[in-house]
């Protein structure tokens, strides 16, 4: 049978409203008798019943998270955050992705708002538009979204453009001219950032920005880079220009599939050509060699996102907080 707060009142020699107060965490009881009720309720594994509450306080208690692909090791490092700061909060995450749910990231913005179930949404690297977007507020539902800035809605992220001008400034001043840039198939707003970085560092050094070093992916994976190292190699022996390094601001599991497939076409990498990727994701240091990328503060993202959606949600400031994260060049092995 379920503990109740009656139960834990009596044990406490409190009443129910006492117990009450201490569970929600309001003011005006004393230290000893907090301490007194939350040691009870612990040794009673007392657990509140959420539905009960949201009746009463009109809430779920509950926090969506909508992600386009969980099995990013970007966003695993993200949920990683929202995780570890998750433990001190009364409040349960319920996790949606669009590949995953089968359906495009606005349909799942809908079904998320119009069930009703979570009090505030986290969106992580979302591609839609601002007026997709705008859903959210329209509809009174606080939003945070992490890894894309927005004008109407609170957003954290990362300079893109200083990282990836970063990145391709190092490989220019390493020597390099023909530095092969690897873009996505779909709509992605932070690439779109690194890929104005990349032609920022062309223009400051004279260099050209041609079609003929643009290689496109459908995915940032590990077989899409073995792809597309193939198709590098393959306009070398064809006879054109092949590129002497390769900047993947897709992400790190492209660039880590195209060290391998170089490795296993007999290319020394960086000696041969050199590989760049984007993320810094735990894979970046276990692959030889070890990758030279730009990383992300993830886990300080995830922190960030989850402390201020339940700060929107308690507080229902309207008020549009932007937080702008640095990106750090990392050098490693692989340039």
């Amino acid at each position: 049978m379920a503990v109740t707060l009656k139960d834990i009142a009596e044990r406490a020699g409190v009443t129910t409203a006492t117990v009450s107060m201490v569970i929600n965490n309001k003011p005006n009881i004393s230290e000893a008798t907090k301490k007194r009720v939350l040691a009870i309720a612990s040794e009673l594994n007392y657990y509140p019943n959420i539905i009960a509450r949201g009746l009463a306080t009109k809430r779920s208690n509950a926090i969506g998270v909508i992600v386009p692909n969980l099995a990013s090791g970007f966003i695993m490092r993200i949920m990683e955050g929202i995780k570890n700061t998750l433990r001190n909060a009364s409040y349960t995450v319920i996790l949606f992705d669009t590949i995953g749910q089968g359906m495009d990231e606005f349909k799942l913005f809908q079904r998320v708002v119009y069930e009703g179930r979570v009090d505030g949404v986290i969106v992580i690297t979302a591609s839609s538009t601002e007026e997709e977007l705008s859903l959210f507020k329209k509809e009174k539902i606080p939003c945070v979204l992490v890894a894309k800035q927005s004008n109407n809605l609170d957003s954290i992220y990362v300079n893109n453009k200083t990282g990836s001008y970063d990145a391709v400034k190092y490989l220019i001043n390493k020597g390099h001219q023909n530095i092969a840039l690897i873009t996505i198939n779909r709509r992605n707003l932070n690439i779109e950032e690194r890929i104005e970085g990349y032609k920022d560092a062309l223009k400051e050094k004279g260099l050209p920005f041609t079609q003929d070093l643009i290689f496109e992916v459908t995915s940032d994976s590990i077989t899409d880079g073995v792809h597309i190292a193939n198709k590098i190699l393959s306009r070398g022996q064809e006879g054109g220009k092949r590129p002497t390094a390769v900047f993947s601001p897709v992400g790190d599991m492209t660039a880590i599939g195209m060290i391998m497939e170089f490795k296993k076409r007999g290319m020394k990498v960086p000696d041969d050509i050199a590989v760049v990727g984007y993320d810094d994701v735990p894979a970046a240091v276990v692959v030889e060699p070890a990758l030279t990328t730009v990383r992300q503060p993830k886990l300080e993202m995830g922190d960030m996102a989850i402390n201020l959606i339940i700060d929107k949600i308690e507080k229902r400031d309207e008020t549009i907080v932007q937080r702008e994260l640095p990106a750090k060049f990392i050098i490693r092995e692989s340039a």
